[in-house]
């Protein structure tokens, strides 16, 4: 019976014993993942594991299943690429307060070059119809224009408790208490057991007040404030 001939790879690869013509091979079984292969193939699932199809989610789960358990080497290359995303992630974290300080500062340093450039147009008066004059350069025009008034409170703790919302974390067991009764008792636990209450106050309210003729203690309209324009 003939057979097939196959030539020997290069570098020393062992041939597969011959195969007879017309016979039926051997169904292949699947190699782990190599090394480097599973460094890769980790990479690009954690970037797009979101947009791969189920189906190649259930072919990759086999090969990672071959390759962990193929190799302790494999198993370290896992732990490592897990430590890498943990590392990755704590940067992320860092990085997210580090520009949020830097957002901070140029939205202060914005502030302040905003209310140079404004007290420069108020020094320079206004105009004969009564408005202020504009600073014109080649691809820039500064002007102000007055601020709608806004709200400004002077002191939190004297704004009446209509004006205000209130945020608290509790347990769970101590909200349900909570919403079956209250008592004094009650009431005293549950105080106890809020953590870090955080009120807010609000200014749309406050507004609404003040611009229907009323007063609000510890809280006032700031009428005059300028905005720069900038086109």
């Amino acid at each position: 019976m003939a057979v097939l001939q196959v030539i020997p790879i290069s570098g020393g690869a062992v041939p597969p014993s011959p195969v007879p013509v017309g016979a039926v091979a051997p169904p292949q079984v699947p190699h782990p993942l190599t090394l480097y292969a599973l460094k890769e193939t980790l990479t690009v699932l954690a970037d797009t594991e979101d947009m791969v199809p189920e189906d190649q989610h259930a072919e990759f789960q086999e090969e990672f299943r071959l390759a962990l358990t193929a190799a302790v080497e494999k198993r370290d290359r896992v732990g490592a690429f897990l430590a890498h995303l943990e590392s990755q992630a704590a940067f992320a974290k860092a990085e997210i307060v580090r520009l949020q300080e830097r957002k901070a500062w140029f939205e202060r340093a914005i502030e302040r070059m905003e209310g140079y450039v404004i007290n420069v147009i108020e020094s320079l008066g206004r105009d004969a119809k009564g408005k202020y004059q504009k600073l014109e350069g080649r691809t820039v025009t500064f002007g102000i224009k007055d601020c709608p008034p806004s709200v400004e409170i002077q002191d939190e703790a004297a704004v009446p408790a209509d004006y205000k919302a209130i945020t608290i974390t509790l347990p769970a067991l101590k909200w349900e208490e909570l919403l079956d009764s209250l008592d004094l008792e009650q009431r005293a636990s549950v105080l106890d057991a809020v953590e870090k209450p955080k009120v807010a106050v609000s200014k749309t309210s406050i507004k609404k007040a003040i611009d229907g003729g009323g007063q609000v203690p510890g809280a006032d309209l700031n009428v005059g404030k300028k905005m720069l324009i900038r086109k």
